[in-house]
């Protein structure tokens, strides 16, 4: 008996190192993307958005809005391998529309960031064009879902910033 939990023991400090190499390592893209979900989420206006962001990591609060009609959000963190992110967002309720920004913004950022770039411009949702210019990085994107969704981002020396911008029509069910 002793023998087979030893031998249990054994295989199984064996496995451990494999089983940790296979974790993916934080990058700066796959953060950036991480990022933009988050904006995805409060852009979109829906429930949860604050509670979402939250559990993502994120320092977030609902601020006092101007009027019945526009609801604010703000969150930051320290996001890995990158930097201190601060994010901003607007969420405009209209008539026939629901019109949400956010805005990330990281000064003097760390990683790669012309990957960060290609990274965001090779999500499936979007299309677009990047440009390099300077040593900085570009890209301005549409969303390719029901959504109207504007993503302007660039990355040089100095800053990270993400703009993303969704504008959703309102279903004729839920103006009643």
């Amino acid at each position: 008996m002793r023998l087979g939990l030893a031998l249990v023991t054994g295989l199984a400090l064996l496995a451990t190192p494999a089983l940790a190499q296979t974790k993916t390592k934080a990058s700066a893209a796959n953060e950036a993307v991480a990022a933009l979900e988050v904006c995805e989420t409060f852009a979109r206006g829906g429930e949860g958005a604050l509670d979402a962001a939250i559990a993502a990591g994120w320092d977030a609060y609902d601020e006092q809005g101007e009027s019945p009609f526009i609801r604010q959000f703000s969150a930051s963190r320290d996001i890995p391998v990158m930097g201190w992110g601060d994010i901003f967002v607007l969420v405009e309720s209209y008539p026939d529309a629901t019109l949400g920004y956010c805005r990330l913004d990281l000064m003097e950022p760390a990683g790669n960031g012309k990957a960060v770039i290609e990274a965001l411009a090779a999500l499936d949702r979007y299309e677009g064009e990047v440009v390099t210019e300077s040593g900085a990085h570009y890209a301005s994107l549409s969303g390719t879902g029901e959504d109207q969704s504007l993503l302007a981002t660039h990355w040089d020396g100095e800053s990270f910033v993400l703009q993303l911008t969704i504008i959703t029509p309102k279903s004729a069910s839920s103006e009643q």
